[in-house]
């Protein structure tokens, strides 16, 4: 596919449109682009090894020169605008023998004794080589100076003796990731490709995000492994499965097994860009641990019934038939003995929006119950509950795309972008160097302040006085947006008046945060406009979630930046469907499409479609069990059976030790899984299901986006999608039940994902536009989507909210559930790394994890040493709670501020930080205080 890449982007501001000539056709293009990506516009490859659409033209390889009618000399296409009326001639025996003479010059500097022995695929700068019939010198077949593989990358393999200098690397590094991994040293001759100026790639602080390799025409940087594995015979476009991002890309699939990812140039969010566990955390799919076959404990074969605190006996691997009947028999006797309420389903942030559809489906139609949760519960139901109240909508208002491009200021609280979401935050990189004023509000130094204009340190929980001091200078000196408050909100006195108690002095006193700082914060985001706020689990994940995510709201309508580029209201979803997941009614107290259970309409509506009223369940009006009460009825008794599909509880929830005395004492539990995750050790049945590369269906990912996901590979031994599974099961409780519903969406006989997507729309008005069709042409679909015809809704609250007028609330600071004291003196914080991704199951069994082997903890100078740490790397650390106990490798760092550390949740056992936090939650949305409780540290070794 040379010359793919320079391809022009979709003009999204459409310009003005030129004709001119290239080659004797007429081409369109757009006044003021490149004459390289216009030809290629048009069908025609003009040669280039330094060139790249995602990156600014340099024109030193000078394999592009054409010939332009009235020009004296040949021009580089690379880097020449095109002009209305221009004709150009790509192609002829004098622009061949300049191009054979620019690439013979550039075999000088190459080496590489596997040319032509097709036991690699051919490179670009070969292909070039070979199309313009250069003579290749023995030279070449000879083993140059430097050694083959000149990097320890564990991810990437670095042959500098191919390096042709054309600095697509340099660039891409700089670029795209913002980092400077990769420079040039040395003059004349001796000019060379350098890491970290001599250092390694690790050392210069690489990312491992692969974009040098990606973009290398030559195979000096080149993913480890690529060159054994050969050449995939297919590509299959699909959907990351890691983060919400939403990046996609292409699988290269050979001999029916995934190889490589290969980055996509027409991928809509992120084009050629991945990260790390995008790019090389695809191999779990292929883990010798996958599940392959269903299995069930030895007891329920026998009949034998198990006592609420006996241990779960041995595994034996059985067939679907009975693994299925087993499960339907199961539920259907705790359905009749103790009512649909006794039953509850965890649904999956990682499964498609067609599964979790079926999933509540299975819930609420065939079990009768609104019991029905998932990971949201722990990331964003504050989000998506604050956000409801203040503007009748719980999702992102913007695009990543128009806050890169368009925001003239952002405020990012509450999010450790450049590690949670990398490919967004290396777009936030871009703006910065582009001027835009970033205002960092997080207890840690974390990457993204090397970018931010301020960094405003606040302590953990006090993000509520943080914003109503920056409410309070706004108002004081009168930078609030008055129209926009008359004409699209209410309430604003109420809030005037609350924040007026909040002075710079109060707020420095709570927060730790300088009455300089804030004024200077209040200054910028209430100049520079308009103004995006960006924020995750840092906000979120606290005993006041809902009125976090309502002060931010209050921010954002007291500057009226709603309904344009660049503003808005932007909560960052953590894992790959957790937006879709939502969407589709993956929670209990909403059907999908957020129309909650209570509302006479809604559950009409469901009804009919579901014929629920033909002889089945009642449908409640009550909203069901969140995750966390689920865990704890488990274990009290009242939740007799659970299913759980694609969670993790037993190491994502909070208080491990409560979780896992909840589960070891549970009835009955199913685990639908495609490893054996932590939570296989307190499951009854296992069904294994198919994992992302292995089934079809759509994400929609943190802007709306509904993306389709494509299946690759065949799932290993007896594993199933998810969807085909949970239909299968539907079916035979329904049998047992006696019911044959016969609503017009209610059967469960779907041939595919896109049967399920057709009800989804029919059921669903924001999703009632789309289609698999439209999503197969290639259309940018961000729901509301509420017709056929309709072309999605990038941006939300242009006119109106939601809810009418945006609602203002006075919310106050309180404190968080606990506090450090003299027994517990530090305070914890947790959060993930960038190597890593949720409890790590994936990850840890991919070759990233190779970056990030073990729990670390971050622990600023003056608490190790008071703790008589040594400052090692290999210092060992160990962190008690009031709920339990971690090990860890200790990270000294002022990254952290003195009196907090901070941990993740990758890791099993003892080295998982979920052992030490509580489970106090947000009264409203019932989420975790995941981002604060008291700690003491001491070494490992006392």
């Amino acid at each position: 596919m040379i010359g793919v890449n320079h391809r022009p982007r979709d003009d999204p501001d459409n310009h003005c449109v030129i004709e001119l000539e290239i080659d004797g056709r007429r081409v369109q293009a757009t006044a003021g682009g490149l004459l390289i990506d216009a030809a290629a516009s048009a069908g025609i490859a003009i040669p280039s090894l330094c060139h790249h659409r995602e990156l600014r033209p340099t024109a030193n390889c000078r394999l592009c020169m054409v010939e332009i009618e009235g020009w004296r000399v040949e021009a580089p296409a690379c880097s020449t605008r095109v002009e209305a009326g221009m004709r150009v001639r790509t192609e002829s025996p004098r622009i061949a023998e300049s191009r054979r003479a620019a690439l013979e010059l550039l075999l000088t500097r190459y080496h590489d004794p596997l040319w032509g022995r097709h036991t690699r695929p051919e490179n670009e700068f070969e292909y070039w080589c070979r199309h313009y019939g250069v003579r290749v010198p023995q030279s070449v077949f000879e083993p140059g100076d430097s050694a083959p593989d000149a990097d320890p990358h564990p991810l990437m393999r670095v042959d500098l003796e191919r390096c042709i200098l054309c600095t697509r690397c340099v660039r891409a590094c700089k670029e795209l990731q913002v980092r400077s991994v990769w420079g040039l040293a040395g003059r004349g001759e001796h000019t060379r490709l350098a890491a970290g100026l001599g250092g390694t790639m690790l050392e210069a602080r690489c990312e491992s995000c692969g974009a040098c390799a990606a973009f290398c025409p030559t195979g000096a940087l080149e993913d480890r492994g690529a060159e054994a594995a050969g050449a995939p015979d297919t590509l299959v476009t699909t959907v990351c499965p890691y983060c919400g991002v939403g990046c996609s890309y292409d699988l290269g699939v050979k001999a029916g097994r995934v190889v490589r990812v290969l980055s996509n140039p027409y991928a809509p969010v992120n084009g050629m860009h991945l990260c790390v566990k995008g790019r090389y955390g695809w191999d779990f799919v292929h883990h010798a641990e996958r599940l392959t076959q269903p299995r069930v404990r030895r007891e329920l074969l026998e009949a034998r019934a198990r006592g609420p605190h006996e241990a779960r006996g041995e595994w034996v691997g059985v067939d679907w038939d009975t693994a299925l009947a087993l499960v339907a028999e199961k539920l259907e006797t705790v359905r009749r003995q103790s009512g649909p309420d006794a039953i509850a389903l965890l649904a999956s942030a990682k499964c498609t929006n067609e599964e979790n559809y079926l999933i509540q489906k299975l819930a609420r139609q065939v079990i009768g119950t609104h019991n029905v949760d998932h990971c949201a519960r722990l990331c964003h139901a504050s989000t998506v509950a604050g956000l409801l109240l203040a503007l009748g909508s719980g999702a992102m208002s913007n695009t990543m795309a128009d806050i890169a491009a368009e925001a003239r200021a952002i405020l990012v609280i509450g999010s450790n972008t450049t590690e949670q979401h990398p490919v967004f935050g290396s777009m936030l990189r871009r703006a910065a160097e582009r001027g835009t004023q970033i205002v960092v509000a997080d207890p840690r130094r974390i990457e993204l302040c090397e970018f931010a204009t301020l960094h405003l340190r606040q302590r953990p929980g006090t993000d509520i006085a943080l914003v109503n001091g920056l409410l309070q200078l706004i108002f004081a000196n009168g930078w609030e947006d008055r129209a926009f408050i008359a004409a699209r909100t209410e309430g604003v006195d109420a809030l005037r008046t609350l924040v007026a108690r909040y002075t710079p002095a109060r707020v420095a006193e709570i927060t730790g945060v300088a009455a300089a700082e804030l004024a200077a914060a209040a200054a910028l985001l209430a100049r520079e406009r308009p103004m995006a706020v960006l924020w995750a689990m840092g906000i979120t994940q606290h005993t006041t979630g809902v009125s976090n995510v309502l002060a931010l709201a209050n921010l954002q309508l007291a500057l009226g930046n709603f309904g344009m580029p660049g503003a808005g209201v932007n909560p960052l979803r953590g894992q790959n469907n957790v937006q879709g997941a939502c969407d589709m009614g993956g929670l209990p107290n909403v059907f999908p499409g957020y129309q909650p259970v209570s509302d006479a309409a809604a559950r009409e509506r469901f009804v009919s479609a579901w014929a629920l009223s033909d002889d089945g369940p009642a449908i409640g009006v009550r909203p069901g069990l969140t995750v966390t009460e689920m865990i704890g009825a488990a274990g009290a008794g009242t939740l007799r059976a659970l299913m759980i599909v694609g969670e993790n509880p037993a190491l994502t929830d909070p208080d491990l030790n409560h979780v896992r005395r909840s589960l070891g004492a549970a009835e009955f539990v199913v685990l639908q899984e495609i490893l054996p995750s932590a939570t296989a050790a307190f499951a009854d049945v296992l069904l294994p299901a198919a994992a992302w590369a292995e089934k079809d269906g759509t994400f929609t990912n943190t802007e709306r986006r509904v993306q389709r996901v494509r299946q690759a590979v065949e799932p290993p031994g007896e594993a199933r999608p998810d969807w085909a599974i949970v239909a299968d099961l539907a079916t035979r409780l329904l049998e047992r039940q006696g019911r044959t519903p016969r609503g017009p969406r209610a059967g469960w006989h779907y041939a595919s994902p896109a049967d399920v997507l057709d009800e989804i729309a029919a059921l669903t008005p924001s999703y009632a536009g789309i289609d698999v069709h439209r999503l197969e042409r290639g259309e940018t679909l961000h729901w509301p989507v509420p017709a056929k015809d309709h072309p999605g809704t990038p941006i939300l609250h242009r006119e109106r909210f939601s809810r009418g007028k945006g609602a203002f609330h006075a919310v106050e600071h309180a404190d968080a559930a606990e506090l450090p004291d003299a027994q517990y003196p530090l305070l914890l914080t947790t959060g993930r790394v960038l190597e890593h991704w949720h409890g790590g199951e994936m990850t840890r069994r991919s070759a990233v994890g190779a970056l990030c082997p073990e729990p670390e903890v971050e622990i600023h100078p003056s608490d190790a040493r008071a703790i008589g740490l040594a400052d090692s790397d290999a210092a060992a650390l160990r962190l008690v709670s009031r709920r339990g106990v971690l090990h860890a490798r200790a990270w000294i760092t002022d990254r952290v501020p003195e009196g907090v550390v901070f941990g993740n949740f990758h890791f099993p056992d003892d080295g998982n930080v979920n052992n030490l936090t509580l489970t106090a939650v947000d009264p409203v949305a019932k989420i975790p205080e995941y981002k604060v409780c008291a700690v003491r540290a001491e070494p490992a070794t006392a």
